[in-house]
This record gives C-alpha cells, structure tokens and sequence, in this order.
C-alpha cells in the first residue's frame, strides 16, 4: 500500500529556491514544509485584502505563501535584514508583493490584514496585542516554531507559557494549537467581532 501522498510531498519550485538560498546563508530558522503546507492551504482560502508576513528571512514561508495566493490580495513580508529583503525581493516577485526591510510596527497602517503569517517573536510575545489590532475581523493568524507540552524539556516544565496563554485565552480570539509533526506545533487564531 502507498502512504506517500502528494499533498504531503509536493513543494513548489520558488520554494526550492528559496531553501537554497536560505542554505546558501547558512540560515536555519526557515518555515518547514509542514509549516508550509498550511501556510498555502490558509491563504489559498483569502479572496480579497492583504496578507501579512512579519519576518521574511530568505523568503521560504513567503514562497509558500505566493504559490498559492488569489490574484486579486496583496502580500506583504517585512524584515529588519537589509540583505534578506534584497536577496528575497531578487528571487521572489510580482505586482502584489511587496518586501518591506523594518520594524514590523511601519506597516501597521497598510492594514487590516486578513491572514497574519507571525514568524518573528517579538510579535508573537512583547507586541502580541499590537498584531491581533492588526488582524481585520474574521482574518486569521498563524504562529508556528512551537513545541507539544509533553516533549518540552525538563527546564521548561511546570512553568508558564506566556505565549500560549496570551493567544489560547485571547477574549478576541477563536483559536487553536495544531500538532504538524509529533514533536512540533502551530496555532491558528481568528478574530472574531465582541
């Protein structure tokens, strides 16, 4: 029997290219293809408005995000690298994507956002209010790089999840945490009108 699938095997050829370069600097914080699967499968589902990416890198979740984005949203990725941006803008391209080198705060105004791609801490943590104001109601944000309680190690263990706390409990939020692998995890959150 074949358990290989392709949805779980296929990766688009701007996402090559944008891993090579990623290797090519050395670099190990990109998105992973299973973040990258649901990053594609999200935003397919955003007809209209903007998409927002805080921190780029080399372009791997942006690539994702561009396979599978309607011709008629705007995308935008912003980083405070210089190099990243100049090197992604290179690879990645088109008249709805914009890359953006700064602070993530510049772009607040170019919202609402309607799906929020938080690949950088500080929003997901220190400036997490700031980045659900950003969300237009109904839009959706995801935060990957997290780890299933049962596999932390033994140091974080019986400690609190300020992470995890502010987007389970937001008031504002329907969310959820979703396992990718065993031993990986996201969380997709909603805004919803109160």
């Amino acid at each position: 029997m074949n358990t290989t699938y392709r949805s779980n095997t296929f990766v688009p050829n701007i996402v090559f290219e944008c891993k090579k370069l990623a290797e090519d600097y050395d670099f190990k914080d990109s998105c992973s293809d299973e973040v990258g699967r649901l990053l594609s499968v999200l935003v397919g589902q955003v007809k209209q408005g903007k998409i927002l990416e805080v921190g780029t890198g080399y372009g791997v979740g942006s690539s994702w995000i561009i396979s599978t984005i309607a011709p008629s949203v705007e995308f935008i990725s912003i980083d405070n690298s210089e190099e990243k941006i100049a090197l992604v803008s290179d690879v990645i391209k088109g008249p709805q994507v914009e890359f953006v080198c700064g602070d993530w705060q510049e772009i607040i105004n170019k919202g609402p956002f309607q799906f929020i791609f938080a690949d950088a801490a500080v929003v997901k943590n220190k400036e997490a209010e700031m980045l659900v104001s950003t969300l237009g109601n109904g839009g959706m944000v995801l935060l990957d790089d997290f780890t299933p309680e049962e596999h932390w190690p033994e140091e974080w263990k019986g400690k609190p999840d300020l992470t995890r706390e502010f987007w389970l409990n937001h008031p504002g939020l329907i969310s959820t945490e979703i396992y990718l692998t065993p031993k990986t995890s996201a969380i997709l959150a909603t805004k919803i009108n109160i």
